[in-house]
């Protein structure tokens, strides 16, 4: 716990966010994904503080977002079956 407030305040608005652009969900859905993207932007912070040389308040709400991205790209992918088993039979040369 050797963060600062402002560090804190960054990971908890990143949060915040997720959870108010997933609102549609069930709030224990809203809740798990703003977790992963929150751990997402914890972990990854320090390094990417150190690499870009930037806080690391800005750094772990930027990619608290990024994680949300991510974990919202690969739900639509995944959802979206009939594309995927397209994308496979043209991949393994199938009917078309």
């Amino acid at each position: 716990m050797s963060k600062g407030w402002e560090y804190w305040i960054a990971l908890a608005t990143g949060l915040l966010i997720v959870i108010e652009r997933h609102k549609q969900a069930r709030f224990s859905s809203r809740v798990l994904i703003a977790m992963i993207s929150g751990g997402f932007g914890h972990v990854s912070a320090p390094e990417v503080a150190s690499l870009t040389g930037r806080s690391e308040a800005l750094s772990v709400m930027v990619l608290t977002g990024l994680g949300y991205l991510l974990i919202d790209l690969a739900a639509g992918i995944i959802a979206d079956r009939k594309t995927i088993v397209d994308l496979a039979r043209s991949f393994l040369g199938g009917r078309k």
